[in-house]
């Protein structure tokens, strides 16, 4: 549907939008797991929030600090520019 060559500011907002929706999924499910939600009271539920901001919050500072490192390592080090192949290489390393 898009063409990410036509709108490429267009194409990487939708995916990252998927890629946040996806996340915050996983984070809430593995928020969820760990309760035992048939007898639900006011303090499980606050609890549960806390265990769902504290996942989400580490999760977005381990993915912006790992996505800073990858983009370092790529700008520093010098496979010859405009290398998508190496550049998929070392991102798919680096994950």
């Amino acid at each position: 549907v898009l063409s990410q060559d036509e709108t490429p500011l267009l194409y990487s907002l939708v995916f990252g939008e998927g890629v946040v929706n996806d996340a915050t999924s996983v984070v809430l499910f593995n928020a969820v797991q760990s309760f035992d939600l048939s007898n639900l009271n006011t303090m499980a539920a606050l609890k549960l929030i806390g265990n769902f901001i504290y996942l989400f919050i580490t999760s977005t500072v381990l993915g912006v600090v790992t996505g800073l490192l990858s983009a370092y390592v790529i700008k520093k080090l010098y496979f010859g520019r405009h290398s998508t192949d190496r550049e998929v290489a070392i991102m798919m390393l680096m994950a």
